[in-house]
């Protein structure tokens, strides 16, 4: 299913794939003047297009390889010619999106996207009027990137953001990372953000501030609860409680116990090195 709004300049397109009335995750693309950033999930292909044939695309700007943001790649550099853009590290997976091995449920819920051809992004990109700082962020995936706009104070996000207290983290993220990532962020005079999974967040600034601060302080109560002496799967059920459905779906790809094992071992190995 695929849904368009519009956020002043913007048109924003809330896409994802449709188990009967049921959409088990969303994912949003933004288009502004004649550039895409990011492309949602090839289920919503026919959709996509069909909402964009009044449209001019010259151009597509991924913020990342993951399939659920370059799922229509293909589709609308076939259509329209569109230059794709993207950090140079994520660009051997947009081109050869087989190498990148997806888990069960990303299969069935966004499956593999059909390659396209990607080219390196620079330090800043004009879309327009507007001209966009490019900040290569770490933590969610190699090679993502959020774009920032100072005179708008618009902060696209790709998915660093993604609510601000999460309880899972992905097998393959890394929490210090990102939190550090993060704080750079929050730094930014940001008026609005711009989120894949959430959409447009006003007062976005507010809400980078106070998601750096939940993961400051969740890791605080982490890392005191561990000095005190409990286990890592006691600490889990205290602060986040058992595992759940995401993780029985995802099979254990989003994991709270992960989250407090990350956290963990990111502060012994700190340790061992200093």
């Amino acid at each position: 299913m695929l849904k368009a709004s519009t956020y002043e300049d913007l048109t924003i397109y809330k896409m994802g794939r449709s188990i009967g009335k049921f959409v088990p995750y969303f994912v949003h693309a933004f288009l502004l003047e004649d550039t895409l950033i990011d492309t949602g999930t090839g289920f919503a292909g026919v959709e996509f297009l069909s909402a964009l044939k009044e449209k001019k695309i010259n151009r597509i700007i991924n913020t990342h390889y993951h399939e659920d943001h370059t799922g229509n790649n293909h589709l609308i550099q076939q259509k329209y010619s569109a230059e794709i853009l993207a950090h140079r590290d994520s660009i051997p997976y947009i081109s050869h999106p087989r190498n990148v091995k997806l888990r069960l449920y990303q299969k069935h819920i966004w499956n593999y996207p059909e390659g396209s051809k990607a080219t390196a992004i620079k330090d800043f990109v004009v879309i327009g009027p507007y001209q966009f700082q490019v900040i290569h962020v770490h933590g969610h995936s190699a090679g993502h990137i959020c774009l920032y706009e100072p005179y708008k104070k618009w902060l696209f996000t790709g998915d660093m953001f993604c609510g601000v207290k999460n309880i899972y983290l992905r097998r393959d993220e890394d929490f210090d990372q990102m939190l550090s990532s993060l704080e750079d962020l929050s730094k930014l005079k940001i008026d609005t953000l711009f989120c894949s999974l959430k959409g447009a967040i006003a007062n976005g600034g507010q809400a980078l501030s106070e998601k750096v601060k939940y993961m400051k302080n969740l890791r605080g109560k982490i890392l005191n609860l561990h000095q005190a002496g409990m286990t890592a799967g006691q600490i889990r059920n205290k602060l986040l409680g058992r595992e759940d459905m995401m993780f029985f779906i995802t099979g254990g790809h989003f994991s709270k116990q992960f989250l407090i094992n990350n956290i963990l071992s990111s502060q012994y190995n700190k340790a061992v090195v200093e």
